[in-house]
């Protein structure tokens, strides 16, 4: 398996068997009212084709299918599915704590790939997940997180293998993940078998890329 991390919450995984899944493409010309600290407007455009597109939430960051090239399945949760080999299934989430903030609901999306499991975030934002969530996510090798103040204590719940960073938006929360002593900074790409994944956690900050490399 392959995975690169575009941008915001948007990664391309390619299975061994070629199946190319592209979660959460974001439209790159969008510009807040308020930008946040950090905020880049110039993202370049995804043009990337896949095969599956998994959607967390319908925010212009997170569900710009039409930036996707050939004609994807859409996986969005609900029922789990499985796709070209590839097992889905999601669990319903808030942005925020428990919806207190009305900004609505993001599903986290589970994937099961070449006997690894990849939990996709989006833009999630509780102070931790509930009992029933934690069970319906179950195992986690590899978690995308985006990255705030209940971070921590996800990781705690969920104990990753592997943790890949995004939608961060600022500097102070890149230097925060310099203060795990499993932190490490890598080139775009990742590549892992099942038999290949860390016996101990890393924290990995990948490059943006959106070079076709794969």
């Amino acid at each position: 398996m392959k995975i690169r991390w575009v941008n915001v919450s948007c990664f391309i995984i390619e299975s061994v068997k070629g199946t190319r899944i592209i979660t959460d493409p974001f439209f790159h010309l969008y510009v807040p009212d308020d930008p946040p600290p950090g905020w880049d407007s110039n993202r370049p455009g995804i043009e990337e084709y896949a095969d599956v597109v998994a959607i967390s939430h319908g925010h212009f960051d997170h569900s710009y299918i039409y930036a996707i090239k050939g004609v994807p399945r859409l996986y969005t949760g609900g029922a789990p599915a499985e796709i070209k080999g590839v097992k889905f299934n999601g669990v319903s989430s808030y942005h925020d704590n428990y919806g207190e903030g009305g900004r609505g609901l993001n599903e986290i999306i589970c994937m099961d790939i070449d006997g690894i499991r990849i939990v996709h975030l989006g833009d999630y934002g509780q102070p931790m997940l509930n009992d029933e969530q934690f069970e319906e996510i179950g195992k986690t090798d590899i978690l995308m997180t985006p990255w705030g103040n209940w971070a921590e204590g996800l990781l705690d719940q969920l104990k990753p293998r592997v943790v890949l960073p995004c939608h961060h938006t600022g500097v102070d929360q890149v230097k925060h993940l310099e203060g795990f002593a499993d932190y490490t900074k890598k080139t775009s790409e990742l590549e892992y078998t099942k038999r290949t994944l860390p016996s101990k956690r890393q924290v990995i900050m990948l490059k943006e890329s959106l070079e076709s490399s794969m």
